[in-house]
């Protein structure tokens, strides 16, 4: 009988680490798209939001990767479904990027000159949580069982920054949030800008996500 071939999890890793910079990509081109388009540059935006669809897929097709390698045999049992886990949270933040230029250049909701440049900061804020992701990422030592207490201490001040930049993002939202329906717009146009502002921020929760999914295997690790 043939047995599985194992892949090292050496590989995995590599995957990861191809995974995290194409979704830094992902999100650096939605950052392009939503500008343009704030701008005034349809066709531009548009040329960036296929890109990024073409970016999202690429870390579609590395997650399917990964995945295949864990099927293979990469790592023990135990640790398979929190590395698949994290994988699949990360890609989530690309998915969430894609969601948002969809939705920008499918419906182009009219965001008045008075609102863009909130909405500028705010996706410039979801964008700049990213490099302290990866930090995240890259600081986690898969396979290692022995996780110290120098690096609990280093990794509760990177997941620290990432909370207090998605608290900031919340207050951001809440205030534009109030601006749109204190605004005089007709409450159609409140209600699809607001929908836009929704989606832009659900790039913070993923990035959450992600985070939180590091500090259940760094739990586990400690037990």
């Amino acid at each position: 009988m043939l047995r599985k071939k194992k892949y090292p999890e050496e590989d995995v890793r590599s995957l990861i680490d191809e995974h995290i910079e194409t979704v830094g990509t992902v999100l650096a081109t939605a950052h392009e798209t939503v500008e343009n388009f704030l701008n005034d540059d349809l066709e531009t935006a548009k040329t960036c939001a296929r890109e990024v669809d073409r970016l999202e897929n690429k870390a579609d097709q590395i997650l399917r990767r990964i995945t295949t390698r864990l099927q293979d045999g990469a790592f023990l049992p135990i640790m398979r479904k929190d590395v698949y886990q994290l994988a699949a949270a990360i890609d989530g933040v690309a998915n969430a990027a894609e969601s948002f230029c969809d939705f920008l250049l499918s419906q182009r909701p009219e965001i008045p000159p008075a609102f863009r440049g909130a909405f500028s900061d705010i996706t410039s804020a979801n964008i700049e949580m990213f490099p302290d992701l990866k930090e995240a990422v890259n600081y986690l030592n898969l396979g290692n069982f022995h996780w110290s207490d120098d690096k609990d201490s280093t990794y509760r001040q990177i997941a620290r920054r990432i909370g207090v930049e998605e608290s900031n993002i919340d207050d951001l939202e809440w205030k534009l949030t109030r601006e749109i329906f204190k605004s005089d717009l007709p409450l159609a146009n409140k209600m699809h800008i607001h929908a836009l502002l929704k989606q832009i921020t659900h790039l913070s929760d993923h990035m959450e996500n992600v985070a939180d999914r590091i500090q259940i295997m760094i739990t586990r690790e400690a037990i």
